[in-house]
C-alpha cells in the first residue's frame, strides 16, 4: 500500500498544498479563499523538514520573493507523451515571460493543436513548479488557469509581466 503525505502551506496567492506519495512529489494543489478542496486539512507536524516537501518549500519561498529561478525536475508526472513534450518545454519558460498557446503547440511538435496544450494545461499536476501561468492566449488574453484567472494574472504581475 502507498503512503500519501500532505502538507500545506500559507502563501501571497493562498493556501498550496503539496502531496507526496511514497517519497516522491505528486501534485501541487493551488487552493484560492473560495476553493474547496479534497485534500483535508490535516497536515503532520514537522513533515515540511522531509524532503520532497522541503525543497518545494524552498523553491516557492525563493519564488515568491521574487528571486529567478527555475525548478528542476528530477522527472516529469505521469502523463501521456505530448502532455509530457508540454510539460517539459514549460519548464524552460523562464520568469516573466510568456508564451502562447498555439506556439508551444507548434514547439511540441503539432501546429495547429492549441486545445491540446490547454488540456495538458489543465492537468498539469505541478503548478508553478511547471509554470502553465505562463502560457497565455494568442491574442494576449489570459486563457484559463486551475487556480483562477485572479490567481494567473496575480503570478504573472509578480514575475513582471505587462497584462
Amino acid at each position: 500500500m502507498s503512503e500519501l503525505k500532505k502538507v500545506i502551506l500559507d502563501t501571497p496567492i493562498g493556501r498550496i498544498g503539496i502531496l507526496v506519495r511514497d517519497g516522491m512529489l505528486e501534485l501541487i494543489e493551488l487552493m484560492p479563499d473560495d476553493y474547496s478542496n479534497d485534500m483535508g486539512e490535516e497536515t503532520t507536524p514537522g513533515l515540511i523538514d522531509e524532503q520532497p516537501f522541503r525543497a518545494v518549500k524552498e523553491f516557492l519561498d525563493r519564488y515568491f520573493a521574487g528571486e529567478l529561478e527555475v525548478w528542476k525536475l528530477d522527472r516529469l508526472p505521469p502523463g501521456g507523451q505530448f502532455y509530457q513534450k508540454v510539460w517539459r518545454i514549460l519548464t524552460t519558460i523562464r520568469f516573466g515571460e510568456t508564451i502562447s498557446y498555439g506556439a508551444l503547440a507548434a514547439l511540441a511538435g503539432n501546429p495547429g493543436s492549441a486545445r491540446a496544450v490547454g488540456s495538458a494545461m489543465a492537468r498539469n499536476p505541478l503548478p508553478i513548479l511547471i509554470p502553465c501561468h505562463r502560457v497565455i492566449a494568442s491574442n494576449g488574453g489570459l486563457g484559463g488557469y486551475g487556480g483562477g484567472l485572479d490567481m494567473k494574472r496575480w503570478l504573472l504581475r509578480h514575475e513582471g509581466v505587462e497584462l
